[in-house]
């Protein structure tokens, strides 16, 4: 059984595809995108969509613009950034979020829950804490700050 689950974990392990981590580190290190939504499709994890980085867009904007994308049939792994003002300077934490709606087929469902994980282990630097959502409401932007700040964020009016 231990072999069974060993195999079964080492193959999950290789469905995610080599350029969908390039394109992590392309976005971890190099910050050339805003964000990056990874899906489930044919037997791989692989990167669906990455959205090009934005001069002088604010985290806020960004996540606006990242919510502003899911769809309420599709379930989506998405890899965002997240930033905010604290005493001492700026901080950040890269987020990895399962973005599981509702209305997705259940094999979705059950597929995104059994490789996150995995695909979560594969990402080096993301914040150590994954985000579930199921609805756009469980993603507000303030709360999701808060909580990842420790509540040490300072939030400047025109980004709330």
């Amino acid at each position: 059984m231990a072999q069974l689950q060993s195999s079964q974990s080492s193959r999950l392990e290789r469905m995610v595809t080599e350029e969908t981590l390039q394109d992590f580190r392309q976005l971890k290190l190099e910050n050339k995108y805003d964000f990056q939504f990874i899906g489930i499709k044919e037997n791989k994890i692989e990167t669906v969509f990455t959205e090009p980085k934005t001069a002088n867009l604010s985290s806020r904007e960004r996540w606006e613009k990242m919510q502003n994308l899911l769809r309420e049939d599709e379930a989506l792994y998405v890899i965002i950034p997240i930033e905010w003002l604290q005493q001492g300077g700026m901080r950040s934490k890269l987020l990895f979020i399962t973005w599981v709606p509702s209305n997705c087929p259940k094999k979705d469902k059950t597929l995104s829950a059994l490789c996150s994980h995995k695909l979560r282990r594969k990402l080096e630097g993301v914040y150590e804490k994954t985000i579930h959502a199921t609805d756009v409401s469980q993603l507000k932007y303030k709360e999701i700050l808060a909580d990842v700040s420790k509540e040490q964020a300072r939030i400047e009016k025109s980004s709330i």
